[in-house]
């Protein structure tokens, strides 16, 4: 059986990977190398041959050098097949020991569109940063095109969607509430639901995933929100299927990575019966538009909380989902892309 080396800074415990872990682990053996700590949220590791996690603070010097370490320690132990390595922050601390292997980057994040610098813009930089990598993934067409012109012929999208969801759909909540989770932040959309929260009490929030900031923590402690702490991608999508109205999806627009956003939550949406939230700075608003697949606020930082607040209370159990598009919207029936690239049939 072929194998094949995962190297990320999460604890297995991030939803995109393990779906990618899980479909991996099918056809290869998965050795994976991460930062964070063993506890229970390590949902990756059952599907792991060998599952190594650096114990260190996330990108500091100690992490760094010792996930470096691991890896050379492993890639001299076993004869990886292929290396999966997540955005290119990553994938420069391995950099002078990749080019013997194949390489497949996946861009979760791109640095370059964080920084404001897609397309061909520095584009002597990225040539050398990109360099020994044998195939990248974006998570949508939109970021492709965002990419530099010389990957063309390296470049494929292996969209961010959830695993199809056949339970009920049935909401079981009585008060109107939004479910707030994945990676949580100012920049995610806390302030928003802080102001709603604080002026309508009947509006609750369910939380679940990573607080990333100090406001996020003292929302998630607030008597309208139940913080549930990190969990699986099946409990998430059960939360939005039967607990929640709304899926918070709000970016705030301060750099291209977030204006060009390929959100899971858009099709936890169609997987669940739940609309999204979303601001309409965000590029894909106009598909959840056109689609009719949630409310759509006016703008991340100006917005009228009374509009929002009735618009949300006005349209709640009125938005009608595609049950076709629940398969063609699933992890199922993209990961073939995955297996693809890493030469798995």
């Amino acid at each position: 059986m072929k194998k094949i080396l995962y190297i990320s800074t999460n604890d297995g415990s991030d939803m995109r990977i393990n779906k990618e872990v899980k479909s991996l682990s099918q056809c290869a053996k998965i050795y994976f190398l991460g930062v964070g700590s063993y506890g229970v949220n390590n949902y990756a590791k059952k599907y792991c041959e060998e599952f190594h996690l650096v114990q260190e603070k996330r990108n500091s010097l100690k992490a760094i050098i010792k996930h470096v370490f691991k890896f050379l320690q492993w890639n001299k132990a076993y004869n990886f097949n292929s290396i999966h390595i997540i955005n290119e922050q990553l994938m420069l601390f391995f950099y002078p020991f990749l080019f013997n292997e194949y390489v497949v980057l996946d861009l979760f994040d791109s640095f370059f569109m964080k920084i404001n610098k897609p397309g061909d813009k520095l584009k002597i930089i990225k040539q050398l940063v990109y360099a020994p990598i044998n195939y990248i993934f974006v998570t949508d067409n939109n970021r492709k095109e965002l990419m530099p012109s010389f990957l063309r012929n390296k470049l494929g999208v292996l969209e961010n969607y959830p695993n199809e969801y056949k339970g009920l759909t049935k909401k079981e909540n009585k008060e109107l509430t939004i479910f707030y989770n994945g990676s949580m932040s100012y920049s995610r959309g806390t302030e928003i639901l802080l102001k709603l929260t604080e002026k309508f009490q009947d509006i609750k929030v369910i939380m679940a995933g990573w607080l990333s900031d100090e406001a996020t923590i003292n929302f998630s402690k607030t008597p309208n929100v139940n913080y549930r702490g990190i969990i699986t991608q099946e409990e998430a999508t059960k939360i939005a299927a039967i607990e929640s109205d709304y899926i918070m999806c709000c970016y705030e627009p301060n750099n291209q990575n977030n204006i060009n956003a390929s959100p899971n939550k858009i099709f936890d949406a169609i997987q669940t019966n739940t609309p999204v939230i979303i601001n309409k700075e965000v590029n894909v608003a106009d598909f959840v538009y056109k689609e009719g697949l949630g409310v759509i606020i006016d703008s991340f930082y100006d917005f009228d909380i009374n509009l929002v607040a009735n618009n949300l209370i006005n349209y709640r159990n009125t938005f009608v989902f595609d049950e076709k598009s629940k398969k063609k919207y699933s992890w199922e029936n993209i990961e073939s892309k995955l297996l693809k690239e890493h030469k798995l049939f």
